[in-house]
């Protein structure tokens, strides 16, 4: 695809692969700067290792990219640079698509103006790699490859189509939501396809790759949708409103940069803020609906339940901002016009720089900096010292405990996911048998942490938490102190 990108070479086009080049080396680096993954790709090579057909929260297809990723030279910097590959990826899309509507320098600049964007920047150094990376990919992919179905109706086409939109759901099920303005446009537009061979092909395929998840659902009673029933449930009646107002406030700020360099653009070369006419209905609604629906989506998912609505929910539905803001407000191209948005992408791109790497650089956090080495080994210290069998499982707060498992030397299996569920692949008589190390933020949730791990204790089993000190240092060397707790559960056996 960058090959196909780069060939006919013009001097904005050599440009836009020197930008793709440089985004690709500054966000893939910049996470480099942690000692340890972010918590999400940390969870991605956990589920992935297990390989089964689900996770607790999501389809398994990230969690099995991460540990691909991350299996073969056990380096955090493989995870960080595949994160990049599929936002490089998904930027060739949306520049692929582009052209459906802009000339080629407008197409470019599409791209290039989502630097503004900050979710194509900080989300490597921050989340690592996790289903939302692969979106950022695989949205432009279904779009381009539905525009092409929509007017070629080519047979290659509807299958890469299925294909990608298989991979998609198998990724994350917010796929959906991408679906169904796909659908509201085909229904409006194009209701022939709903006749046509190649359509129900293409839906089949998709079907046939995301079924065995499906099967792995009603296996375990559909177990990820307990994590969204924890996130959505409303704790009082105005968040109903105050969910979705925070939600479209943070998704707002998330493209602020991108209009600001294209407000910049208009200005300083004197191009008014005339809205397109004459413009082509379909391809006016297409953006339309596409662009928009997904978020009103979400919108109205909040005022129905209100609960916690994660920002980061919306954040990759707004690839097509760049193409929209061209389409809507023509601006004519001029190597002037590309050189200041350009420009202007890279001083936006410096300045996310800045404040990621200087916040990953001061900040004294154990979800960037955590000692894993010296905490791992006072654990598995004290754990043989008391059991004298290598450590299988470890449970409590996922964030001490999914360090220990991935860099721990034993690997041990984490117990609770992030919402306190038990994994449904978890061996209960062999963790009865292996015993634990449970580990939380203090005395009373470790206590609690033991009891929802080990349900198998009696009530009078006496729990006592220890109390363990370590240090966290930022990358100039200053420390800060942390308190956790940690209880060993002996190993109990029946027989």
């Amino acid at each position: 695809m960058f090959i196909d990108v780069c060939k006919n070479f013009t001097h904005e086009k050599k440009m836009f692969c020197v930008f793709l080049i440089i985004h690709l080396v500054v966000w893939t680096c910049v996470g480099l700067i942690r000692t340890v993954l972010p918590t999400d790709a940390l969870e991605g090579i956990y589920w992935g290792s297990l390989q089964d057909f689900g996770t607790p929260k999501h389809p398994p297809l990230a969690g099995w990219l991460t540990y691909l990723a991350y299996l073969p030279f056990k380096s955090d910097f493989c995870v960080y640079l595949m994160s990049q590959f599929f936002i490089i990826a998904g930027f060739i899309y949306i520049y692929r698509l582009a052209k459906k509507f802009l000339d080629e320098n407008s197409a470019m600049l599409s791209v290039i103006i989502l630097e503004g964007c900050w979710v194509y920047s900080y989300i490597t150094g921050y989340y690592g790699f996790n289903p939302d990376v692969v979106l950022l990919f695989t949205l432009p992919a279904i779009s381009f490859y539905f525009y092409d179905c929509m007017s070629e109706n080519k047979a290659e086409d509807w299958f890469k189509m299925g294909l990608i939109v298989g991979i998609s759901c198998l990724n994350k099920y917010q796929t959906a939501f991408l679906l169904l303005p796909m659908l509201i446009w085909a229904c409006l537009f194009k209701r022939d396809i709903f006749k046509n061979r190649f359509f129900y092909f293409s839906v089949i395929l998709a079907f046939l790759i995301f079924l065995p998840h499906l099967l792995w659902l009603f296996k375990y009673d559909f177990f990820p949708f307990l994590y969204f029933e924890g996130e959505l449930t409303a704790t009082s009646w105005y968040n109903h409103i105050t969910a979705p107002l925070l939600f479209l406030a943070v998704n707002i700020s998330l493209i602020a940069s991108s209009l600001i360099i294209f407000a910049l653009l208009k200005k300083k070369f004197n191009s008014p803020f005339k809205f397109v006419e004459n413009y082509n209905k379909k391809d006016f609604w297409f953006l339309m609906l596409l662009g928009f629906v997904p978020l009103v989506v979400h919108l109205v998912m909040g005022l129905i339940e209100g609960g916690t609505m994660r920002p980061r929910w919306g954040f990759e539905f707004w690839f097509l901002t760049g193409i929209m803001l061209f389409y809507f407000f023509p601006v004519k191209i001029s190597e002037q016009e590309f050189k200041f948005t350009l420009k202007s992408a890279y001083v936006v791109m410096f300045i996310i720089f800045l404040a990621l790497g200087g916040l990953l650089s001061v900040e004294q956090n154990y979800r960037s900096r955590y000692p894993v080495a010296k905490v791992f080994g006072d654990l598995n210290s004290v754990w043989t010292e008391k059991v004298g069998t290598p450590l299988n499982y470890v449970g409590g707060y996922i964030e001490w405990t999914l360090p220990l498992t991935i860099y721990g030397d034993t690997h041990p299996k984490t117990i609770l996911d992030t919402h306190g569920y038990k994994d449904p692949w978890i061996d209960s008589n062999d963790l009865k048998k292996s015993g634990a190390m449970i580990v939380d933020r203090t005395y009373d949730s470790t206590i609690g942490y033991v009891r929802m791990s080990c349900p198998y204790l009696s009530e009078d089993f006496v729990i006592e938490p220890v109390e363990y000190k370590f240090e966290v240092r930022n990358f100039f060397g200053f420390p800060r102190e942390y308190t956790i707790y940690y209880f060993v559960v002996p190993p109990i056996d029946d027989k």
